[in-house]
């Protein structure tokens, strides 16, 4: 599967903080696909029932860092199966590029 992503714009992009980087896992379930930010998020529901109630979003952020931007990507695990959560709370992250303006 490929998917493009088109912004029309990156200028109102939050700013990185460094610290994130030491548990981006948890960023992302600070900042799940509900909070809106400057750039993000955007993105996908995946794996969804019908009434939404079981279902993994894959969504992305965009963050200025000094002269960079940074693209930050979650997968959400939490409501993919209700007794998941009971045993963990599993939320994928990765940093994917830096990439300039």
């Amino acid at each position: 599967m490929e998917i493009d992503f088109e912004l029309t714009s990156i200028d109102s992009a939050d700013a990185f903080d460094p610290s994130w980087l030491l548990d981006i896992e948890k960023h992302c379930r600070e900042a799940d696909a509900s909070v809106h930010g400057g750039v993000g998020p955007f993105g996908l529901v995946l794996l969804a029932s019908d009434n939404m109630e079981e279902h993994t979003s894959v969504h992305f952020r965009v963050y200025k860092s000094q002269e960079k931007y940074m693209v930050l990507m979650c997968s959400d695990l939490r409501k993919l199966v209700h007794i998941f959560h009971l045993l963990f709370s599993p939320a994928l992250a990765k940093f994917l590029r830096h990439f300039n303006d």
